[in-house]
């Protein structure tokens, strides 16, 4: 994989988190919130974990420390968004300044029990992206057992809607 294959998929991300969050507009505030006992609760607590997934690994990448969101800190839609663009902005940077080589390259950081590693840095993009495809699918399921229509997000949509 090299930087044009990392920055697809930063496209690819881009698009289809904006697709679900169209989709979640809709939804009445009460299943928003609902805890579907899911592995976040609901769509919501899953919205949560995947906007601070973003930010630590983005963080990472750039060696900044990490304070976890609260579910107080993300009360609506429009929070979510505010904060992912703050994230991709970053992410965008990241990408906009790498090489092949510098994404092969290693970095140290620590996970959140204080564990080091060191690992190239596309394996940490990798893992963001991949992370948000696994909880769309989520959301998704949660979705159709509230009774909503979920929006495509599959890759080939987008390359599709992209004309690619």
């Amino acid at each position: 994989m090299n930087k044009a294959d990392i920055s697809e998929l930063f496209e690819y991300n881009q698009w289809a988190k904006g697709r679900l969050l169209a989709s979640l507009q809709s939804m009445k505030s009460e299943d928003f919130e609902k805890n579907l006992h899911s592995s976040h609760g609901g769509i919501k607590g899953t919205l949560l974990h995947m906007v601070n997934a973003e930010g630590i690994w983005t963080n990472r990448l750039v060696g900044k420390p990490t304070v976890p969101l609260k579910e107080s800190d993300m009360m609506t839609l429009s929070d979510f968004k505010a904060k992912w663009d703050e994230f991709d902005g970053m992410l965008s940077e990241i990408l906009e300044q790498a090489t092949d080589e510098n994404l092969d390259a290693k970095f140290d950081y620590q996970d959140s029990q204080g564990n080091k590693y060191t690992q190239p840095r596309l394996w940490a993009l990798n893992q963001l992206f991949n992370h948000f495809t696994y909880h769309r699918g989520q959301i998704v399921v949660m979705q159709r057992q509230m009774g909503y229509t979920p929006v495509n997000t599959d890759m080939i949509a987008y390359y599709r809607a992209k004309g690619k």
